[in-house]
């Protein structure tokens, strides 16, 4: 190469290398603004199913309350019809009749 040539040309070559460079610099500070924003979004996507599992855990522990319940009133209620049936001079006796 003749050097003419090369004094036309690294100014060039050097001012495109630095572009490229500014270019690709500004490329990753993008793309690290948009992965910090989008973190502190999923920060708040992970609050809120945090918030989420928290209601949904107490709504469980209702449900396992009242089903506690309801066996334990089921429970009840088979024992009641288990119990023999008293005749109707039991049921004088416990009433305090006498004949």
């Amino acid at each position: 190469m003749s050097p003419e040539i090369l004094e036309l040309v690294a100014p060039l070559i050097a001012l495109v290398g630095f572009g490229g460079a500014i270019l690709i610099g500004m490329r990753m500070r993008y793309r690290h603004l948009e992965r910090t924003r989008l973190g502190s979004g999923a920060q708040q996507d992970v609050e809120r199913l945090a918030d989420a599992v928290d209601k949904l855990r107490a709504e469980v522990g209702l449900l396992r309350d009242g089903f506690l319940e309801l066996n334990e009133r089921v429970e009840f209620t088979e024992r009641l019809l288990e119990r023999p049936r008293s005749t109707e001079a039991d049921s004088d006796a416990l009433r305090g009749r006498q004949d």
